[in-house]
């Protein structure tokens, strides 16, 4: 545990520490990494003991409700997309999240889920309206900010309105553990199947060099457009002046960083202690990589589909109301875990992540990117690949990869 060693992967940066403290003793540093620790401040800490009892690092057993929820068995692992199109244009995925969370607003609810603050930090924030909901839809590749959240999820749920949280397994630990483990029963946690968060400081950089190069500033950040369909994400940048900005997401600097390379995650992400079929939350949702090649008749029009697991009783209630409105398939751990990394494990960094670091503090973000990121081969690579589905379409460049792979083409 951070608290006690210093040890940076014994800390995941919930912030549940300081939201536990009476004599608000902590506060929070960046380091040289653009990740913010926990400071305890000697003069006004009172050795309670609080910070370290409520910290997911900590000894599990020692919070009831605290530990993983095993899978009781293959049937809780479902695909699903929205019968919206509407709701699939504006989701990352299948739209799972915009119908539970529909439910609970319908219920006369409060959601909280994470949104861009002006500055372009992402923010945990409560929405009681679809319109103030629709702000946390979407990808956002950036570690996010509890603040103050757990506070006020404490206080919302003691109006006894049914409550909803969404965010990493480590937050939604957090949560359990700053309840004691005794989750009130109109508190429904979802967890996003996470591949690990990169830090808030350099994600701000790059939205700077964006603004510098167009000579204008951001309005909006879209990690993941589905102009080109689901399976070929599409980041989008909207400036002031009303104009847009796109380019395939694999071709993108900081998502190169992020995805490319897994060099920029938190220390704690590399040692993860919730990547595996286990979950922590009510229900998990992420992307369905591979859909269209383990249910073709069902999930192959690019439009994005759901991952779900449904890990609890209130998980089932949610999957429930939400399915009304989805075309749901019930599938097997072996056909999603192959393309889906945090059910198998956890990531490691693909290049020298000391060295990208050491890089980014002596010569810049900028520079960085170009002698760790953009290799010739990967930007050829990803040209490659759109110039063959421009050519032949969508679905014959799949039967293509296929057969590359030692598959079979269908006749």
């Amino acid at each position: 545990m951070f608290l006690d060693d210093g040890v940076k992967s014994g800390c995941c940066g919930c912030k549940v520490c300081a939201s536990v403290c009476k004599t608000n003793a902590i506060s929070f540093e960046s380091d040289e990494e653009g990740f913010w620790y926990p400071i305890i401040d000697g003069n006004k800490c009172i050795d309670c003991g609080q910070c370290r009892k409520v910290c997911p690092a900590s000894d599990r057993s020692s919070v009831p409700g605290g530990a993983l929820l095993p899978i009781a068995d293959e049937g809780q692992f479902c695909a699903a997309f929205s019968n919206s199109a509407d709701v699939l244009e504006n989701s990352a995925s299948g739209g799972m999240f915009t119908h539970i969370s529909d439910c609970i607003l319908g219920n006369n609810g409060v959601v909280f889920g994470h949104r861009y603050d002006k500055d372009f930090n992402v923010i945990c924030d409560a929405a009681d309206s679809k319109d103030r909901r629709d702000l946390f839809r979407g990808s956002k590749y950036v570690q996010s900010d509890m603040g103050n959240a757990y506070a006020e999820i404490k206080r919302q749920t003691e109006t006894e309105r049914p409550v909803l949280v969404s965010g990493t397994p480590c937050q939604i630990d957090a949560v359990k553990h700053f309840f004691g483990g005794k989750v009130p029963v109109n508190l429904f946690l979802l967890e996003i199947i996470c591949h690990g968060v990169p830090p808030p400081l350099i994600f701000r950089e790059y939205i700077g060099l964006c603004e510098k190069k167009a000579g204008k500033k951001i309005t909006d950040f879209e990690f993941r457009g589905k102009e080109k369909g689901w399976t070929t994400p599409f980041r989008k940048i909207s400036y002031s002046d009303g104009s847009c900005r796109g380019e395939l997401l694999n071709t993108d600097a900081f998502n190169n960083l992020f995805l490319g390379t897994d060099c920029i995650l938190r220390p704690s992400c590399y040692e993860c202690k919730y990547a595996g079929k286990e979950r922590v939350a009510d229900i998990s949702i992420g992307d369905f990589w591979g859909a269209e090649d383990v249910h073709p008749d069902m999930f192959n029009s690019n439009r994005g589909t759901s991952l779900v697991l449904v890990n609890t009783e209130k998980g089932r209630e949610m999957f429930g109301h939400a399915r009304k409105f989805m075309t749901v398939k019930n599938i097997l751990l072996s056909d999603c875990a192959g393309r889906n990394l945090p059910l198998r494990g956890y990531p490691r960094p693909r290049i020298d992540r000391e060295s990208f670091f050491n890089d980014y503090a002596t010569q810049g973000l900028e520079w960085s990117m170009k002698k760790h990121c953009f290799k010739p081969e990967r930007t050829l690579r990803a040209k490659i690949k759109k110039l063959i589905v421009l050519l032949i379409g969508k679905e014959r460049a799949i039967k293509l990869k296929k057969l590359m792979k030692g598959g079979a083409l269908e006749r």
